[in-house]
Parts: C-alpha cells; structure tokens; sequence
C-alpha cells in the first residue's frame, strides 16, 4: 500500500509502499476515506518534539474509511461499513478499559505514535477501536471527531461538568480549542469567550458561537477583562498550555467553577491567592484525549443536527501533498482549522 512515511532522524514524510500486515483475529481492515493532520503531527514529524515508539512510523490520528475485510472473531462489524476510528490506544484488559474509561489506562497512547496510522491507504486496527459512522457525516468530518472533537467534548462534559446556561471561557482556539468553542454551544452554554494571540483563530471562533473574542497581549489582565465582560465563569478550559492565563483568570471564576486544563506546557502554575481558590471552591482538573462515550455522542449531536463541522474542512488533499499541507498548517496559511489527506485522490 501506499503510505507517508517518518524515517528516523527525518524532519518530512516519505511518500512509499510499504507491506500491508495480516488481519489477525479481533482486527480488521480499513480503506482510509480521510485522515485528518494534527497539531501534534507538526510536534512529531516537523519539530521532533514529540516521539514515535516505533520506526518507519506511519502517523495519522484522526481517521475514518471503510472496511474492507474482517479477522477472526469480529462480531460487531461488516465489511462495507462506514468507520471512524479512536485516536487513542490502551490496553483493552485494565479495569479502566473495561469500564470504558480507556484514557485513564496506564498504556494509554496515540494511533499513528504507537502503531501505525490512518496516513495511508489501509489501515489494520482491532474492532474495539471502532465507531459506525453514519451516511449523514461525510468522511472528512468524521475523521475529526477521532481527536479534533473528541477531546475538547470529554474536557467540557465529562471533566468540566459543562451544564446549560454556564459561562465558558476557552483560552487557545487552535484545532481542539475551536471545537471547544462548538461544543459549548451544542451544549447549551448561556455566553462563550474565546481567547487567543491570533486574530484569524478568534474569527473562526466567532463563526462556531463565541459570544466575545478578546485578543490576549501582555498588555491584557485577563483575569480583569473577564470579570469585566462577562458574569463570571463557570468552566475555563485551557488548550494554550500557558499556565499565566490560568493564574491571571482566577479572580474571574464563580464559586464551584472548573478549570480544565488541556493543553500542555512547560511553565509553572502557580496561585498567590490559593485562598481564593478555596474558599469559592474552584476545581483545577487535568483532560487528556477523550474515552469510549465521546465519539457515539458526537455522532447523535450531529445527527441531532446540533453540531456541523464543515467549517472546520480547510481542504482536501493527496496522500503526496501531506509535506506541504504539513507546513500550512504550522504557518497558518489561509487560517486553518483541519487539512485532510484522501489517499485516494
């Protein structure tokens, strides 16, 4: 088959054929429809800040197609059938697995940086992986929802408690912080700030239902300006990594408030008021991918036609084009949300 390629030491994917592996029992066989390319595609393929466990690593996360062929012992799927895959990957046998809580697993990982992924024409992959995905979701959009949707929709319900009629403040509007703002929207949030350094992000902010946009300098006390702006938040969450913005926000947060912190970076947090934080009993709470609800859900908002993503649908193209496609989305040409790869085209 015919796949993009990481070679170790490499800073572009190699466009190549490589052998297809055998079905084995409990897996099965994927045509890739679309394959969305990430942020942390960027990390791990043009920065090397981010590693592959194994090599050649074929990346690609956020995948969806059909399938083609089934191994032994699949029982939950046909061949022909329309599929999105999880991005993430656990052990399948923990209590937290089998609970459906697979990102609480203590091998947790990503499709694509711990096996091969959805960058390429076929992809093999075990059935637990799997979601149907209905004629109503296009590919493309489908695809996203493996990571790019995903994940922001389990930091808002599951880790924010998100409920009708808060205020929600999402700092960083990039690929996950932007759906953030949607799913806040889909779920019935009273008023959404978006934040970001970047105009073009708070634009397509806007276009998903963000009620403010504040364009964050150092001149900004956030933390004032929300307090100004809004009635208080009730959930924050943080796709920027920049622990400051979470310090500088506090005073704005209500009593009972969530921060939900997502984004990862390297600097301190740290409070000079931790009174504050007690005595309004605001939680501080960490998300990271998404579990076993998140993607069935997503599919009935659509379905429910509270949710559209086809905004977030920046262009479609060749497996050969990833390279350049890569770059754009780094330099933010054009303001994207999501390329797509069809290797197909």
């Amino acid at each position: 088959m015919k796949a993009a390629i990481l070679l170790p030491g490499e800073r572009s994917l190699k466009i190549d054929d490589v052998p297809i592996t055998e079905v084995k029992p409990k897996q099965v066989k994927i045509k890739v429809k679309a394959c969305g390319i990430c942020g942390s595609d960027i990390h791990l393929i043009l920065h090397g800040k981010m590693k592959a466990t194994y090599t050649p690593c074929i990346p690609g996360h956020e995948t969806s197609g059909v399938v083609t062929e089934l191994g032994e012992g699949v029982t939950k799927f046909q061949v022909g059938d329309r599929v999105v895959v999880s991005a993430g990957t656990s052990c399948g046998i923990c209590d937290k697995c089998l609970a459906g809580k697979e990102n609480l697993c203590e091998q947790i990982g990503v499709l694509g940086f711990n096996q091969r992924g959805g960058f390429a024409e076929y992809l093999i992959i075990e059935e637990r992986y799997l979601h149907k995905l209905p004629e109503s979701i296009p590919f493309e959009q489908g695809a996203i929802l493996a990571d790019a949707v995903s994940t922001p929709y389990h930091a808002l319900k599951y880790q924010g408690e998100l409920k009708k009629g808060e205020n929600v403040v999402v700092i960083g509007c990039g690929g996950l912080g932007i759906h953030a703002v949607a799913i806040a929207k889909a779920l019935g949030a009273a008023h959404i700030t978006a934040v970001d350094i970047d105009q073009g992000s708070l634009e397509n902010a806007e276009a998903y239902g963000a009620d403010l946009s504040i364009l964050l300098d150092k001149n900004i006390q956030l933390g004032k300006v929300l307090k100004e702006k809004t009635k208080g938040v009730d959930v924050l969450a943080d796709f920027s990594g920049h622990m400051s913005n979470i310090e500088s926000s506090l005073r704005a947060m209500n009593r009972g408030g969530r921060i939900v912190l997502v984004g990862i970076g390297r600097s301190k947090l740290e409070f000079p008021m931790p009174f504050f934080l007690i005595e309004r009993q605001i939680r501080i709470t960490g998300s990271y991918g998404s579990d076993s609800r998140a993607i069935p859900e997503l599919i009935q908002l659509y379905e429910d036609k509270q949710i559209n993503l086809s905004k977030s649908i920046s262009g479609v193209h060749k497996l050969e084009e990833a390279n350049e496609y890569l770059h754009a989305l780094e330099d933010k040409k054009g303001n994207p949300i999501r390329f797509i790869l069809n290797p197909e085209l």
